[in-house]
């Protein structure tokens, strides 16, 4: 569906840049404006830069930017319209119209969809035949109910290659089977299924696209209990987050997501009720993992395994989520079981009280170093206080941080680490914007996209006495600017980053606008200047061109080269007898 230009200009225009990206990442306020570290690259430091005044954001150090919308587009990774739709119900404007959120599909991946949609299919089917009985009745004792079995697409996919099979009479190419990886290829040339003698969890895409799965072993001899779908061009293990497009309304609605390590843990929560919870299915979070689950909620709780590599997995996700200005909780596990047996041997109850006793991410990683280095020496005690300063220096929340720091304190008996002592282990300082050093040309042009942006008194200047710029960009940018005058009667450079598809303007009018050495109100004596520096520079360059012809025209007819000298003279004393230095 369609939102009028009206509306979309309305909800830019009401919106604050810094309230709409804090509600994502944390901010830090820096003179009139915010920075903040840039989500969309590894950045540790403050490297992104909000300009509440011009209404956009940029960071220095991976290049993007935009204004509200684009922010929202980037991080949630949605479409225009669903941005504009969430930006209103931020700044309390929501919109009473449904929007398709489903995005337009690339159609070298729908192949794969489709195919994977019909091996789940398959697979469903399988479950509830003969050939799938024994693993549905492994299902049921696990405590899993005919409907949570469908809530979650699961099957069964039965030996003797009946997956591949079927797909082959339905007339998929067996390029498509290998690329999606339910299929391989054996040292004799034929194809087996991947999953064959495992029940079969499908794992989607944020979108609710198929793309991959999680299966588990039903063959007493087989040493791989769970195995997951290789790396594919539809799949990247380090990117995907199980459960993610059924659990993103929860989520958003409960303003918490809960990360545990795997399936049977997502169903395990559901079975109690608990939708709010997604999976990384075993590997260590990533970066990319986070991002994705920070969309859904910026209070996220840890819940992984008891034992030690759970434990360890868990403190560092806290770090990662410290370095990315998140402040994670944990759901303490001091026992042997994962949240599927606690449901299993116990009842719902026990699990949704399980899930409620949270602390924060410092307080538990207060008490594993203590089991890590041992309180009983000097050593340790330093090699202790050295890690927790560095995780309480990453807090955005002054009174959190003495608090932790004066518990951290009494624990060793020692001094807290400062920053100048170990600068380089949490060193938390703000990026310095890359400034670009702008040659006499390159300023002129600059200060006249500015002046335009800042004047109508501006266009009309320079419609009048100037009408191009040297370098393409800035003048392709210049007529935009112009063109928004003439079917707006003024300029939003806001509305320009939305309606232009060049990444060039964009770049550069994001340069010129978070450009603090340009200036901000409108100047006539500035702008005028800044235009007889480009009208000089292009008689500079035409003076250079006739120069070349007399010396490269040595030969030529006496009538020509007496044309071309006189140009020259011209030329010359409009330049002020010299050129570059030189005299003419």
């Amino acid at each position: 569906m369609k939102i009028s230009e009206e509306i979309i200009n309305d909800i830019r225009n009401s919106a604050s840049i810094s309230e709409v990206i804090g509600h994502y990442i944390p901010l830090i306020k820096k003179g009139r404006g915010y920075t903040a570290v840039c989500p969309f690259h590894d950045d540790h430091d403050p490297s992104l830069s909000i300009s509440e005044e011009k209404k956009i954001y940029k960071c220095f150090v991976c290049g993007d930017g935009g204004n509200v919308f684009t922010f929202v587009m980037h991080y949630k990774k949605c479409s225009f319209l669903e941005a504009v739709s969430e930006v209103a119900k931020i700044i309390g404007k929501p919109l009473d119209i449904e929007i398709d959120k489903k995005p337009k599909i690339i159609s070298k991946y729908q192949k794969y969809y489709d195919l994977l949609k019909e091996t789940i299919s398959f697979t469903n089917y399988v479950l509830s035949t003969m050939s799938g009985k024994e693993a549905l009745a492994y299902l049921h004792r696990r405590g899993l109910s005919d409907e949570i079995i469908k809530y979650f697409d699961i099957g069964y996919n039965p030996k003797g290659n009946v997956l591949y099979k079927f797909l082959k009479a339905k007339n998929y190419p067996d390029k498509d089977m290998l690329d999606v990886d339910i299929v391989k290829e054996s040292s004799y040339g034929d194809l087996y299924d991947v999953f064959h003698e495992r029940i079969t969890f499908p794992i989607h895409d944020i979108y609710g696209n198929p793309i991959a799965f999680s299966a588990r072993s039903m063959a007493k001899d087989n040493p791989s209990k769970y195995i997951n779908t290789q790396n594919t061009l539809i799949y990247h293990k380090g990117n995907c987050v199980y459960n993610y497009h059924r659990a993103k309304e929860s989520a958003r609605k409960e303003k918490r997501i809960i990360i545990t390590e795997g399936v049977m843990d997502v169903i395990a929560f559901k079975r109690a009720g608990i939708e709010n919870v997604v999976a990384t299915l075993g590997t260590a979070l990533t970066q990319e993992q986070l991002q994705t689950i920070a969309s859904l909620s910026r209070h996220i709780v840890f819940c992984y395994d008891g034992d030690k590599a759970g434990k360890s997995a868990t403190v560092k996700a806290i770090d990662l989520c410290l370095k990315r200005g998140i402040e994670p909780y944990v759901i303490v596990n001091d026992s042997s079981l994962d949240p599927d047996e606690i449901i299993s041997k116990g009842t719902k109850e026990d699990l949704v009280s399980f899930a409620s006793k949270e602390v924060t991410g410092i307080e538990f990683a207060l008490e594993y170093y203590k089991n890590v280095y041992p309180l009983n020496n000097y050593t340790n005690k330093k090699k202790y206080n050295l890690i927790l300063s560095g995780m309480i220096a990453k807090l955005k929340d002054k009174y959190d941080r003495d608090n932790f720091y004066a518990l951290l304190e009494k624990t060793t008996g020692l001094p807290k680490m400062t920053v100048s002592e170990n600068n380089d282990d949490f060193r938390y300082s703000s990026a310095k914007k890359s400034v670009k050093i702008l040659n006499g040309l390159q300023r002129a042009e600059y200060i006249v996209i500015s002046q335009l942006l800042l004047s109508k008194k501006a266009a009309d200047i320079y419609r009048h006495d100037l009408g191009y710029l040297l370098d393409e960009t800035d003048e392709r940018l210049a007529l935009l600017i112009l063109d928004d005058y003439r079917h707006h009667g003024n300029v939003d450079a806001s509305r320009i980053l939305d309606e232009t598809n060049d990444e060039k303007i964009k770049g550069r009018l994001l340069d010129i606008m978070l450009n603090d050495s340009l200036p901000g109100k409108y100047s006539d004596e500035l702008f005028k200047g800044a235009i007889n520096k480009i009208k000089l520079e292009t008689d500079k360059n035409y003076y250079d061109t006739i120069a070349a012809k007399i010396i490269s025209n040595e030969n030529i007819n006496t009538e020509a080269t007496s044309e071309f000298l006189k140009e020259y003279s011209r030329l010359a004393k409009r330049l002020g007898g010299k050129k570059d230095g030189r005299e003419s």
